[in-house]
């Protein structure tokens, strides 16, 4: 193995400080990142956009996203070279002025270009933080220490949206975005301090980082098109072959100069393959439950958003839980069994929702989101460490940003699903109906409910799916382990 590129002084007590000061920033992020549901109305609103253009109005959510994609794996090395708890600081730093400058956007181009600068800060603090606690924690702890850092983020994403919410309709949006100043700064200045003699090593693929960037970029573009408007086959099948070529590009470039971006022999390890692809799997369960709880909510029983947003914590109160229940199972189950048994619950969670109807039970709406969020929280430290024990220290910021990045790149999917597969579905449905007819309102109800069943069910057998996949991160044992028959060799 390399040497590692940033080695701080080890001590144990500076490490503990050092975990805990990460996952307050990790909560902080990740408490933004869905606080944007709560406010995003206010924001339509005010910068004056009609429901014509609520696909424009998407794009505060997806230049995040984007930030977000493009940002991961460019941090990730930059701190494996320069050290991981100061760009843990620079991230929060990053992250402040993206706040500031969201916080004063006068118009809506600048907002969404703010909130992808937003998302760069926001976006590299969670691989950064699974890096610091791999590299603070003895062997023998690095699961349960994945599982604190999943549950501070699924937390912070728990009470997002009320924290929202609540900050809008005492004082205005804007607001929501410069508390993130005062939360952040003193995470940072901790950070800084507990970074210890960390020293850099090691050069920055600038260059592959343009390349896979712009493949990123074109990638988002093409996953999420306008629902009203939809470009042609031909355009979206050429757009696709451009992403193919950049990446092929890049793949070529980082083959051939000696200090990549990412070594791509970490890919070539048949469990950090499987942990990718669950990953990537668990993404587009995750942004499918997200998305159409809250609708079904607001559509099928209209009732308020506010109603949607309670019923969806159902699911994300039981993801922290999970998470820490992933990282104690992870260290005696084995990472294996520990994440086919959150995928099982996942599935048997969507398999729950699939009951749902206009007489939706209390029971029904909660017991399926309870156990389908457990099981996606108990899945995120498996997955992190079958990754993460995998590359040395040189390497684990990068590695683990990649992981994120398969997840974020799913929820992409996940969503471009939805809009061309799952709205055409009910559109297609809703078409076939006569108009002003007195069972109309019936009739459309109906199709909107029989078309969520589908998209419930899909995603249960896409869960299903995962658990398969995830048979091949192995048992964490690297002396017991398999390698999984797709290995590259």
């Amino acid at each position: 193995m390399s040497q590692p590129a940033a080695i701080a002084t080890r001590d144990p007590r500076r490490g503990r400080w050092l975990i805990w000061t990460v996952a307050a920033g990790v909560f902080v992020a990740a408490d933004d990142q869905t606080s944007i549901v709560a406010v995003l109305p206010a924001i339509i609103n005010e910068i004056g956009l009609t429901v014509d253009d609520f696909y424009r109005a998407s794009w505060v959510v997806n230049g995040y996203l984007l930030g977000y994609l493009v940002a991961l794996p460019l941090v990730g090395r930059i701190a494996d070279v320069y050290g991981h708890a100061r760009i843990f600081a620079a991230c929060l730093g990053v992250f402040m002025l993206g706040s500031a400058l969201v916080a004063l956007a006068p118009s809506f181009e600048p907002l969404v270009a703010f909130r992808a600068l937003q998302a760069v800060g926001g976006g590299g603090v969670v691989p950064v933080a699974m890096a610091i606690v791999v590299t603070e924690l003895p062997p023998e702890r690095r699961v349960m220490g994945l599982g604190a850092i999943a549950a501070a983020s699924e937390g912070g994403a728990l009470l997002g949206p009320l924290w929202g919410g609540a900050i809008t309709e005492w004082f205005d949006w804007r607001t929501v975005f410069w508390v993130n100043l005062p939360m952040s700064l003193p995470i940072a200045i901790a950070a800084w301090r507990l970074a210890g003699h960390e020293r850099t090593r090691g050069r920055i693929d600038w260059a592959g980082a343009a390349v896979l960037g712009i493949a990123l970029a074109v990638l988002t573009f093409t996953l999420v098109d306008d629902p009203n408007a939809r470009r042609s086959l031909p355009a979206t099948a050429a757009l696709l072959a451009s992403v193919a070529g950049i990446v092929a590009m890049w793949v070529w470039y980082e083959r051939r100069i000696p200090e990549p971006m990412v070594r791509l022999e970490i890919f070539r390890d048949g469990r950090v393959q499987a942990a990718l692809v669950a990953s990537l799997l668990v993404g587009v369960g995750l942004i499918v439950v997200l998305i159409s709880v809250p609708l079904f909510v607001n559509l099928v029983l209209v009732e308020s958003p506010l109603e949607g947003g309670l019923t969806l914590m159902r699911l994300t109160v039981a993801v922290p839980f999970g998470a820490i229940a992933g990282g104690w199972l992870g260290t005696r189950l084995g990472l294996r069994g520990t994440a086919v048994l959150g995928m099982a619950f996942a599935a048997a969670g969507f398999l729950g929702l699939q009951g749902w109807d206009r007489d939706l039970s209390q029971m029904l709406r909660t017991v399926p989101q309870l156990i389908g969020g457990f099981g996606f929280g108990l899945v995120i430290a498996p997955l992190g460490a079958a990754v993460l024990q995998r590359v040395d220290d040189a390497q684990r910021a990068t590695a683990s940003a990649w992981l994120t990045l398969s997840r974020v790149t799913g929820m992409l999917i996940g969503a471009a699903l939805l809009t061309s597969s799952g709205l055409g579905r009910f559109y297609a449905r809703a078409g076939s109906l006569e108009f002003g007819t007195p069972e109309f309102t019936r009739l459309v109800a109906e199709a909107q409910v029989t078309t969520f069943r589908e998209v419930f069910i899909a995603a249960a057998a896409l869960m299903l799916a995962a658990a398969i996949v995830s048979w091949g991160i192995g048992r964490g044992d690297r002396e017991a382990d398999v390698e999984p028959w797709w290995t590259v060799t």
